[in-house]
């Protein structure tokens, strides 16, 4: 049977479409990556579009760094600032004692004192001496003077342990006998060099109380003291 014309036409273009897609599927497989592509169209409502936002660089952390310790700085030492010497009433010191005993004897003892400090430890001074006695009917009067030097061998319990000197001169009144029952008053002029130790007990920074315990070297009849002679007393500083 031999075909009709238009029917091999149709067959032909059929063959012809199969074999256009089968080419064109297959380069479709083998089209590269590198092809531009048309960037897709929002299809949302407007408004609704998010933008596109190009991500900040980070700032990189900066490494830390251990702070350097200062350098040791060599010790400076502070140099003691120099006293000011003491001006002269700054070493000026007064007191003294008083002794007191009343009764059928009465004996009233005053022995003021004006001293001077030529250091810490070793101090002058000198003062006069005045004895009241009134023995029965008779009134006696013994003054005169006297100086002295002390100085602190050792410290001990917030006082000091003394060296003490002193020579006293004394118009000395006393009572001669020179009839029986019948008495007569006369005076003399005694020098009383006395030797002996002390104790300086701190009232204050400057203040303090002594005690002494003194020798008297002059062994005359007529000698006011008795040994050992016993004398306390106070030093006051002029200005604190």
């Amino acid at each position: 049977m031999i075909a009709k014309p238009h029917t091999l036409l149709a067959k032909c273009l059929l063959a012809l479409c199969f074999f256009l897609c089968f080419s064109l599927s297959t380069q479709a497989q083998v089209e590269p990556d590198t092809v531009k592509r048309k960037p897709a169209l929002p299809t949302g409502p407007p408004g609704t579009e998010k933008p596109v936002t190009t991500p900040k660089p980070q700032p990189q952390p900066k490494p830390q760094t251990q702070p350097t310790p200062p350098a040791p700085q060599p010790e400076v030492k502070q140099e003691a600032e120099p006293e000011q010497p003491l001006e002269f009433i700054d070493k000026l010191y007064f007191g003294g004692s008083i002794g007191l005993q009343f009764g059928s004897y009465t004996n009233i003892s005053l022995l003021p004192i004006l001293s001077y400090k030529i250091t810490p430890k070793f101090g002058i001074g000198a003062g006069p001496v005045y004895h009241f006695i009134k023995d029965g009917d008779f009134t006696l009067n013994n003054y005169g003077g006297r100086g002295f030097a002390q100085v602190e061998v050792i410290e001990v319990g917030g006082g000091a342990v003394m060296a003490h000197a002193e020579v006293e001169s004394l118009s000395r009144e006393y009572l001669v006998e020179i009839q029986p029952y019948i008495f007569e008053t006369r005076r003399k002029t005694l020098v009383m060099p006395m030797l002996g130790v002390g104790y300086r007990q701190r009232i204050t920074e400057k203040a303090s109380f002594d005690i002494m315990l003194l020798y008297n070297t002059n062994d005359d009849p007529v000698n006011p003291y008795s040994n050992p002679v016993i004398r306390a007393g106070i030093n006051l500083p002029f200005r604190k």
